[in-house]
């Protein structure tokens, strides 16, 4: 899989009941969910879904709400039940 440039700051959160990784460079118009703890890594390794959004994050409390959210939304899709 081919590695991008993602914009800075790059913000991840990782969801350990789920044992996924949310990865959001700003302002990039999307983030990116992987398998496993995938923070601080930039490459796509363990990629799972790339998902649109309309605006950038504002902190990390929004970071870690965007990954609650996708979780809740896909149940089945990648991490631990």
């Amino acid at each position: 899989m081919t590695t991008r440039n993602y914009g800075l700051p790059c913000a991840w959160h990782f969801e350990p009941a789920r044992g996924i990784t949310l990865r959001w460079g700003r302002p990039d118009g999307h983030f990116t969910v992987h398998n496993g703890d995938q923070r601080g890594k930039r490459d796509d390794h363990a990629l799972i879904d790339t998902v649109r959004v309309s605006k950038p994050w504002q902190d990390d409390t929004d970071v870690a709400a965007k990954a609650r959210a996708w979780a809740r939304a896909n149940p089945r899709n990648g991490g631990r039940p």
